[in-house]
């Protein structure tokens, strides 16, 4: 029963700090929060674009973040 809590709580949390990144051939990737917290618009672009170019063979013109 704790290690349902557990995994519970790891996967939840994983959840809540990742936000989804659509590809332009479709396919959806969770990106870590963390992972880009300090990285400017700029960069954090140029990331999305080159992984966007490795997940479907081209670069995306623009990528549109969505906030709420």
């Amino acid at each position: 029963m704790k290690k349902l809590f557990v995994i519970g709580a790891v996967a939840i949390g994983s959840i809540a700090s990742a936000f989804p990144f659509r590809t332009s051939c479709g396919m959806v990737f969770q990106i870590d929060s963390q992972s880009v917290k300090h990285m400017t618009p700029e960069r954090l672009t140029h990331t999305l674009k080159q992984l966007n170019y490795s997940a479907c063979g081209t670069v995306p013109s623009t990528i549109t973040f969505y906030t709420s």
